[in-house]
């Protein structure tokens, strides 16, 4: 991995970071309306892909359908819409298609490769697609709720969505569309990240809780100041979150135990979108 790794482009705030499954590529968006790709072993960006009508890029998913990885992926912006990408033949990507997705920004974006699902939030309303043969989305099912997050769970049965600024999780089983339980954790939700049968919840008040699911019983605290109220994100492996103070905090997923942080910008900077793996990213 490169030490001199610099998003170029970026000229703006950069939004949204997305890992491959195979852990060679990096899809980075920003306010810019750019989405670029990078080789993550080398820090060479391959591919520019610049889309101003759709204004800032606000969420990006890897949409693989098979074992290859790395082949299609999509991403929102804050016109509302989903685009898809295709890589055909180990080339670049090109444009596939464009789905009308909320009337505000794509807030959060979710794959379930074991149906083919995306899942979305945006203008504060969840929605489940389904990609078709010629990759465009059809909806399955939305919610006129204030949602922040959204995850598949149990196998793509279940949908987890939470609620920003309330305590709320609702989980949804997708056929039929029911609500199979609704609970609540102890602290305001700025954000979420589900990590096997654990959801680990950003507050905006004192730093990260981590829940059992289905039960979300609070079992491990990773405590930090939050000096604005501002939705942070979070990243497991070794534990990552966002901060609002110019630095990004890390923490021993296992013991909890603070282990330093990242200088990433100056002080009073908002470090928002963290993603893992095997290293760390933050922007």
């Amino acid at each position: 991995f490169s030490n001199n790794f610099t998003l170029t482009r970026h000229t703006k705030a950069v939004n949204v970071l997305a890992v491959s499954k195979l852990g060679a590529l990096l899809l980075t968006g920003g306010s810019s309306s750019f989405l670029l790709l990078y080789f993550l072993a080398s820090g060479e960006m391959i591919q520019e892909i610049y889309s101003p009508a759709a204004g800032y890029i606000s969420a990006i998913t890897w949409t693989d359908i098979d074992d290859r990885g790395e082949t299609m992926f999509a991403f929102g912006a804050s016109d509302g819409n989903i685009q898809m990408y295709e890589r055909i033949n180990d080339a670049l990507f090109e444009f596939r298609s464009t789905t009308i997705g909320h009337s505000g920004a794509i807030e959060s974006l979710a794959w379930d490769p074991y149906h083919c699902r995306l899942a979305s939030v945006g203008d504060g309303h969840p929605q489940v697609w389904n990609l078709t043969p010629d990759k465009t989305f059809t909806s399955v099912v939305s919610q006129p709720y204030v949602a922040r997050t959204v995850h598949f769970y149990d196998k793509g049965a279940s949908l987890l969505v939470s609620y920003l600024e309330s305590s709320d999780v609702f989980c949804y089983s997708i056929e039929p569309w029911d609500l199979k339980w609704h609970k609540k954790v102890s602290s305001r939700i700025g954000n979420t990240a589900l990590d096997g049968n654990y959801l680990l919840v950003s507050g905006l008040k004192d730093g990260v809780d981590k829940y059992t699911i289905p039960a979300l019983t609070c079992v491990q605290s990773f405590n930090h100041v939050i000096l604005r109220n501002v939705p942070l994100q979070i990243s497991s492996g070794l534990l990552f979150v966002g901060g609002d103070d110019g630095f990004a905090r890390i923490f021993d997923y296992t013991t909890g135990a603070y282990r330093g942080q990242l200088d990433h910008g100056n002080r009073g900077n908002c470090i928002t979108p963290v993603v893992v793996s095997n290293i760390l990213l933050s922007g």
